[in-house]
């Protein structure tokens, strides 16, 4: 069995904003979240600003952790990783490939 790519772990507990939490176009593989413990929480990141198309929602139960990997390529965000609601988290671990992999998108083939 060959290995598709490597992973990289990017844990922040940036909260919505305009800056990108990874700027490059990246694969979400697989992500941690950590409740506050204040009561349940909701995370969603875009693609493109903190005001692009959501592409992932997660709820967590207060004073928990979940830890979720996406099936086959994950959910690739073409613009980098924005966060545009954190409410309740503590923090959160964002497992992608490699910034620069190759066939990260289609542009990067090799």
């Amino acid at each position: 069995m060959a290995v598709k790519a490597d992973i990289q772990a990017t844990r922040t507990d940036a909260a919505a904003g305009t800056s990108a939490v990874i700027a490059p176009a990246v694969r979400l593989k697989g992500i941690i979240i950590a409740s506050d413990g204040t009561g349940a929480g909701t995370l969603e990141l875009t693609t493109t600003s903190n005001t692009g198309t959501t592409l992932f929602q997660a709820d967590v139960p207060s004073g928990d952790v979940i830890n979720f990997n996406f099936p086959e390529d994950g959910i690739l965000f073409p613009a980098g990783i924005f966060c545009k609601t954190k409410t309740k988290v503590a923090a959160y671990t964002l497992l992608t490939d490699k910034y620069n992999a190759p066939q990260l998108t289609t542009s990067n083939p090799g």
